[in-house]
């Protein structure tokens, strides 16, 4: 991975940081050991704060961020190993190393305890000058780099957030756009079809008034569907059961005047589809129960309408929409079907990609199933009842 160059901004701020003096904590009761540390520990690039006792050493602790911690075991009162406890106790000092000074030989008791109570080090006294340097020096590097790291973790989240603030309103934006796409689209359609029920209603013969219902009740299906998105946060999909139960409510109602006492039961499972799938299953749908209502039941006071959606795995569907009238004279064969709306179905089952079937004993059923996930059209040949 190639290693993008600093900004001239990034590059100061890297360079101050590295360059700013780091604070160090000398801890001993006696003052002379501490001239000595500050004389060892000298530097332009180090800023050395001295305790004589436990309660100095906390207070600095409550005051500053120190990179370590030179602490001499030996103190009275509070000896070193008490006082490394209760610095640990507090949770923003449990990071800062502490190295350890002593003026007598440790047994392994007293270094066990050592590093129990938060120690990283030990240092007999006397002291090495070169050694507490360069074990000082490794702290104060590890400590510059963990800041620089801290630095580009806040900077990192501070962009991440920044971006996502930027992805949030564009979305906002977006679904803003679709939803008003989906109205007018939707407003448009309604118009069309009000404009197609006037015609109706003004047309001289009766051929002409069927024609045009049945193209106003395709367009009231497709316009249905992007009322659905408009009114659904989720403007890629659309619920069919809520979607079914709307159409069927519209179009017994539609042909209310002209219909007998019709039943209508439905059994229908949520089933969210992508609006490519939505917009032919709607049409499949309107096409089947407006053929059903006109002529099914002619001659009859009563009738009934089965609709089934249910899911049968692996992402398929089945739609089943059945009738008790009167069925069809003969068996239906596909490739002699003059009516539109039952090519329109067959056209419609192959742009799902699905496969349809026909009964026709104690009324007509219609059972479709096909996948959830769009696959290629296709086009089956053989018996002619199934598509």
């Amino acid at each position: 991975m190639r290693l993008e160059p600093l900004e001239p901004r990034e590059r100061l701020e890297r360079q101050i940081l590295m360059s700013e003096a780091i604070d160090i904590l000398l801890v001993d009761d006696e003052a002379r050991n501490l001239d000595a540390l500050e004389a060892i520990l000298s530097s332009p690039d180090y800023r050395l704060w001295r305790a004589q006792s436990a309660d100095q050493a906390l207070l600095a602790l409550l005051q500053h961020d120190f990179a370590v911690i030179v602490l001499d075991i030996r103190m009275p009162d509070i000896n070193g190993f008490e006082l490394a406890q209760m610095i640990k106790q507090r949770k923003k000092n449990q990071h800062i190393p502490i190295i350890f000074l002593t003026a007598y030989l440790q047994d392994e008791k007293d270094v066990l305890e050592g590093y129990g109570a938060g120690a990283v080090d030990y240092l007999s006294k006397p002291l090495n000058p070169q050694i507490l340097r360069s074990k000082v020096g490794v702290f104060v590097d590890l400590f510059r780099k963990t800041r620089e790291l801290a630095r580009l973790n806040e900077k990192m989240e501070s962009e991440i957030e920044e971006r996502v603030a930027q992805v949030r309103a564009a979305l906002q934006e977006k679904e803003i756009l679709l939803k008003e796409v989906h109205h007018r689209v939707k407003n448009n359609m309604q118009i069309i079809s009000s404009l197609l029920s006037l015609q109706a209603n003004r047309a001289g013969d009766n051929d002409t008034v069927q024609r045009l219902q049945a193209v106003r009740d395709r367009v009231h299906s497709m316009a249905l569907v992007h009322e659905k998105l408009y009114q659904s946060d989720d403007f890629a999909h659309v619920e069919m059961a809520d979607y079914t139960r709307s159409l069927m409510g519209d179009l017994l109602q539609a042909y209310a005047g002209a219909l007998p006492d019709v039943a209508l039961d439905l059994d229908l499972e949520p089933a969210a589809l992508p609006v490519d799938l939505a917009i032919p299953f709607g049409l499949i749908v309107n096409e089947l129960a407006t053929n059903a209502l006109k002529h099914a039941f002619q001659g009859r006071s009563r009738g009934e309408i089965h609709i089934r959606l249910h899911h049968e795995g692996a992402g398929r569907i089945h739609f089943r929409f059945a009738d008790d009238g009167r069925g069809f004279a003969e068996p239906l064969e596909w490739e002699r079907v003059h009516s539109f709306g039952l090519r329109l179905v067959r056209m419609l089952t192959q742009q799902v990609a699905g496969k349809l079937e026909v009964s026709n004993e104690r009324g007509t059923a219609f059972d479709l199933t096909f996948n959830m996930a769009r696959a290629a059209p296709r086009a089956e040949k053989g018996d002619t009842a199934v598509l």
